[in-house]
């Protein structure tokens, strides 16, 4: 049995779908929300540790998605504790990382790591879903609004994140690994790519980029490609055109 927490996001939906359709036996966490594809429903809230005990029982394998914020470290924590005996666990944590650019992921990828069972730790780099936040612009015909000048990121299928946490929470792919596209993409490139999908002129425009984040992107940090997802997959990983042809409509 696998534990799928996060069932109802970008993320966490595609892996339902992918275990149910190999017919592996998926328990999906979730307060409510509707589930595809899922084999078993169970109510699991983080601030709730007999709702996590309920949730992991019986449990093979535990996928452990929680959000980019600082409520992250106490959600991982509390859920690999009511999972201490659950043999296989396997965490999505965030490119950069290691540059200090996600913190909250920084207890649980280390609370992952100290333990005696087997793990994984993923550390995706930036969804191709996060276009979609560029909707508004999109439909008015207005330019994106760009942060991080010519940097670039290693744009990824979410749905190449849910096939690696797949094989990693059936037995395969060990350890830590960086999940990027095949290419790395500036904003106006992946906009430039929308425009010939959508067969519309579009463009983006210069805003303030002072977060660290868009620094760090913007300084060339984040154009990194590794071949991590096409190893474990054994199929190259999605591009962000094949993203957009099947997601973006006019």
């Amino acid at each position: 049995m696998i534990l799928v927490t996060g069932a109802t996001g970008t993320i966490g939906s595609a892996l339902v779908s992918t275990l149910a359709a190999a017919g592996e036996p998926v328990r999906a966490m979730t307060r409510g929300a509707a589930v595809p594809a899922a084999t078993e429903v169970v109510h699991g809230d983080y601030g709730d540790a007999d709702s996590l005990r309920a949730a992991v029982q019986g449990v093979d394998a535990v996928f452990l998605l929680t959000p980019p914020d600082p409520a992250a470290p106490a959600q991982d924590l509390a859920m690999l504790e009511a999972a201490a005996d659950v043999p296989r666990i396997v965490k999505v944590s965030a490119f950069g990382i290691d540059s200090g650019l996600a913190p909250w992921h920084e207890p649980g990828e280390a609370a992952v790591q100290a333990g005696d069972r087997e793990w994984t730790i993923l550390r995706p780099s930036a969804f191709a879903t996060n276009a979609l936040q560029w909707l508004p612009q999109l439909r008015a015909g207005e330019p994106v609004p760009n942060p991080t000048g010519d940097g670039k990121l290693g744009v990824i299928d979410p749905r190449d994140i849910a096939a690696v946490a797949a094989v990693a929470l059936t037995g395969g792919a060990p350890g830590v690994h960086t999940l990027t596209g095949p290419e790395a993409l500036s904003t106006p490139e992946q906009v430039a790519i929308l425009a010939s999908v959508l067969g519309r002129p579009l463009g983006t425009q210069a805003v303030d980029g002072s977060h660290p984040g868009h620094e760090f992107v913007r300084s060339g940090q984040g154009a990194v490609v590794t071949d991590d997802v096409p190893r474990i997959l054994g199929r190259p990983a999605r591009t962000f055109r094949e993203w957009a042809t099947d997601h973006v409509t006019g």
